[in-house]
Order: structure tokens, then sequence, then C-alpha cells
């Protein structure tokens, strides 16, 4: 008895075979064949040739009713999930697919792992609000404007802290550090690590933090926080943000960073900022650029050379203070006597710049000239005490007494002249 192999096929499949039955009996060219089918005439060709040889059989898909050869196995599928489960529990399917092939050597496409998770109720599909906003393009040269900006998250250890970030408009490499908070020492330490790295760059792009920006009405623009100073003297335009959509770019950084950063932080076992910094220098800053980077539409660097300029005297706190006729000067309740012998001519009154650099170092200028100084210790003021005026009275009152012709004294003598009526009397009656 002759088992006969059951083929299965297609309708387009069963349909091509009047026209290679046409294509045999000389009835339609199999250039005219190729226009129906949609396939060029070199694909009917070589289809034409198997056809006369096996018959509509060689017409069915020839992978049809196999198993693929890139199926993954049911054991490496039971891996996955066991690991999607508790080692990489709510990483995203682009980021474990990234660290399935780094830590497992499991190669797996990000959407068949995205499928997967579907399939196994890990992962949900999210609808993406639509948004509406001007679309702005990238800058075109490397250091034409850098965006800064920090966020407060959970980033490590179930505790809070600060993330800070420069983002290139045009390539979208990163600078990246720790902080407990905001402030213009851990801005001014990451905006000094940029500039020591690629150079000083033409403008900056911030919101209107206070920071950033002093928020009074009165101040019309005239005042300017630390941070503007320190950018003002390295040449640095300073722009502000009125929206979080103006600047969206580092806004997606940080949405980027919360989903992936926590997660490689968390592999690594870091607890505190130290070591955090020590990982985003070291590792991962190296590697976000290059998974990120774009390539500018200009190849032109437009960083400016540091080596003018005086770091240490540009990111630190300036004051002015005016000196006394003692040649003192007064700053945060301490006490500065200047030398005798100065490299510029001093006068009383003259206003001089206190720099305190951020680890409490005290330095003085005058018209960038640097002043030699002592810390000195004076006194403490008595308070003063109040004048003390004798009444006739014997009762001790405070300030000076009124004057004889004082309003109040005439109301006064006024009053004792009013007469009282006898009431007794009218009762008596």
């Amino acid at each position: 008895m002759i088992l006969q192999e059951e083929i299965r096929m297609s309708r387009k499949e069963v349909d091509q075979i009047t026209l290679f039955e046409s294509i045999k009996k000389a009835e339609i060219t199999q250039k005219k064949a190729a226009e129906f089918l949609g396939l060029t005439r070199e694909q009917v060709c070589r289809k034409f040739k198997k056809y006369k040889q096996g018959g509509p059989e060689t017409l069915a898909h020839r992978g049809r009713g196999r198993q693929s050869n890139r199926k993954i196995s049911d054991l490496t599928l039971k891996k996955i999930k066991n690991l999607l489960m508790t080692t990489y529990k709510g990483f995203g399917p682009t980021f474990a697919a990234e660290k399935l092939l780094e830590y497992h050597s499991i190669k797996i496409d990000h959407e068949t792992l995205r499928r997967l998770m579907i399939k196994w109720d890990i992962w949900y599909v999210r609808r993406k609000k639509k948004e509406r906003h001007v679309w702005r393009e990238r800058k075109h040269c490397f250091g034409e404007m850098l965006q800064v900006d920090g966020s407060y998250h959970k980033w490590f250890n179930d505790s809070y802290s600060t993330l800070l970030a420069l983002i290139d408009d045009a390539t979208g490499k990163v600078e990246l550090m720790f902080a407990d908070q905001e402030t213009i020492q851990s801005l001014s330490e990451i905006t000094k690590t940029y500039i020591k790295k690629h150079g000083i760059p033409r403008k900056l792009y911030t919101d209107r933090g206070k920071v950033f920006k002093v928020n009074i009405h009165n101040a019309k623009g005239k005042k300017k926080t630390q941070y503007e100073r320190m950018c003002d003297e390295l040449g640095i335009e300073f722009s502000h943000a009125y929206s979080p959509q103006a600047k969206g770019r580092v806004e997606r950084l940080f949405g980027t960073l919360q989903d992936r950063l926590c997660k490689e932080l968390s592999l690594q076992g870091i607890k505190t900022i130290e070591q955090a910094n020590k990982f985003l220098k070291e590792r991962y800053m190296s590697l976000h650029n290059e998974r990120f980077g774009k390539k500018p539409y200009n190849n032109l660097d437009l960083h400016r050379p540091f080596s003018d300029y005086d770091l240490d005297s540009i990111f630190c706190i300036k004051e002015k203070r005016i000196l006394n006729n003692d040649y003192t000067i007064r700053y945060n309740n301490r006490w500065f006597q200047l030398e005798k012998k100065q490299s510029v001519t001093l006068q009383s009154r003259a206003t001089i710049t206190v720099l305190r650099a951020f680890d409490g170092t005290i330095r003085l200028k005058f018209k960038d000239n640097k002043l030699l100084f002592k810390e000195i210790f004076k006194e403490k003021e008595l308070p003063r005490q109040e004048k003390l005026i004798e009444n006739t009275s014997d009762k001790r009152v405070y300030g000076h007494p009124p004057k004889k012709n004082h309003p109040w004294r005439s109301l006064g003598s006024l009053t004792k002249r009013i007469k009282k009526c006898d009431i007794s009397i009218e009762l008596k009656k």
C-alpha cells in the first residue's frame, strides 16, 4: 500500500497552477504571467522550471509545516520567563533583551520578547497619548547648546537623591552626576567637569528654578544668580524655558534614565552617591552615549578652550563688601584685616570682592588684584541699653515726657473742668 503525502497549499498558490499550465501550453508568455503574479520575469522563470519537473507540488512553500530554524527551545523560554519574573522584574522588553544577551548570552529580538511578555501577562500594551507641540530641529553643531536640569527621584537604595544632567542638543551626549540636592555647588561641579572634558559651550538652556533665575518681579532682569554670573564670566549665553515641553530633550532623557539607570544601579548593588558617581564615570556614561548618541548635521565643534580662564576663581561664591576705615571687612560674622603692603592702592570705602570656595576657603580681590589679609577676632559688642528718665512720681518711664502744651495734656485738663451733676439731690426730691 502506497502512502500519499499530504501537501498544503494556500489559495494564492492554487491559483498559480492555472497560469503555469497556460505557460506550459504556450497560451501566455512568462513576461505576461509575471505581470499577473506581481513577480519579476526571472522569478517566474525559476518557478516554471521547477513546475515542469515536479508539477504543482513545487508551487507550495517548502517551509510550510516545518519547524522554524530560529525557533527558541522550550528550555530557553522557561529560563527567560524565570529571569523576567525574578532578576529582571519590571524591565521593559528592549532593556531586558539587552541584559539577557549581556549577562546570559541569550540572543532574542526585543519585539519577540515583547510578544512573549504580553502572552505571559508580564507586559501590557500602553496606548500613547496624542500630544500637540511645535517640533524644533536639533542644533547642527556639537557644543552649540546644552540643556541643563536635575531630577529628584528614588534612584537607588529606595532613597531620594538628585541626578544632574547636561545633554548636548546636537548629539545627545550627556554628562551625569548624582548629588543630594540641585544646588549651586553641585551644578558648578558638573559644569566644571564638562568644561574640562569638552571645552566651553556656546549656550545653556535651563528652566526657571531658583538656582538658574532670580524670580523677583521688581528685579527687572538686573539681578543674577551665582550660576548665571559664572556663565556670564565664561561668555556662555544663558536662556530660560517657560514650559517642560520647551526643554523636552532633557525631560525625555530623565524618562529613559528612570527606566534604565535605576535597574542598572540595582543590578550593581549600589547604595551610596559616591558608588553611583563612580559607576557613571567609569562605565555607564560611555555606554549611554554610544547607545543613544546622534551624529550631528555638521562636524564643526563649537566648544571654546578654557585655558585662558581661572576656573577656580569663577566657580565659587562671589559677594561685595565695603572696606572700613580701619581697613577691615566683615563677611558672614567674620572679620578680615588687610595687610599694609598690597599690589594695588586701596582707600577706605572701596568695594572688595569676597571669593568663597565651596570648601570654605576665602580669597579677597580688588579689581582683579589679589589682596593679602588675615582673619582677626573682635570682642563682641555689648547690647545697647535703653535711656531711663525719672518722673516726679518716682516711676521709671521710657522715652521723653510730653510738653505742657501737648494735646494730650490739654485734653486731660479739659476733662477736669467738667463738673458732674449731683444725682443725690435729684433723688431726694
